[in-house]
């Protein structure tokens, strides 16, 4: 009786830190003090903004180069925005010519899972919310194969601010 109590247990203990892939989360590295607080609440921000039917026709808006539409790709994946946006890894960037050079604030290459931070986006998203929210939003729609000039970076970062607001 003992043993099938503690085997029990120790299943049981086991299956709770198990996560499954609605718990999943992105990966931040690399962030300290005011910048991790900064990422993390516009992780949280564009996480809720990405929970509402307005925002989920974001998807529809744009496609890739192939000319499917980003909601095509989540629906090729068997995901839905917040699942894949859960599978980002976001990192700091302090080194590359995009971060020093430019006004960026975050950047990736289409189709990538990695979105570099730049040090300029803590101070912009703490000053404008939503407009840090966008920004990560933004970089997720590229991380889905969405390029860049066509369209514009301002025109992208609209329509996520009129989407997602």
């Amino acid at each position: 009786m003992w043993r099938t109590f503690a085997t029990a247990c120790a299943v049981i203990g086991c299956l709770a830190m198990v996560r499954t892939e609605s718990q999943a989360e992105p990966v931040v590295h690399a962030f300290a003090g005011k910048e991790r607080f900064a990422i993390l609440r516009a992780i949280d921000g564009a996480l809720r903004r990405l929970a509402t039917p307005d925002c989920q026709r974001l998807f529809d808006d744009f496609a890739d180069r192939e000319g499917r539409t980003l909601a095509e790709n989540l629906a090729t994946l068997g995901r839905t925005p917040r699942q894949f946006f859960n599978e980002l890894y976001f990192t700091e960037d302090r080194v590359t010519p995009c971060c020093l050079n430019r006004g960026t604030l975050a950047f990736t290459a289409p189709g990538h899972r990695v979105i570099r931070v730049c040090p300029r986006f803590s101070s912009v998203a703490m000053q404008n919310v939503s407009f840090g929210d966008a920004t990560l939003i933004h970089e997720m729609l590229h991380a889905l194969g969405l390029g860049e000039n066509p369209p514009k970076s301002s025109d992208i970062t609209r329509q996520v601010l009129a989407r997602c607001s």
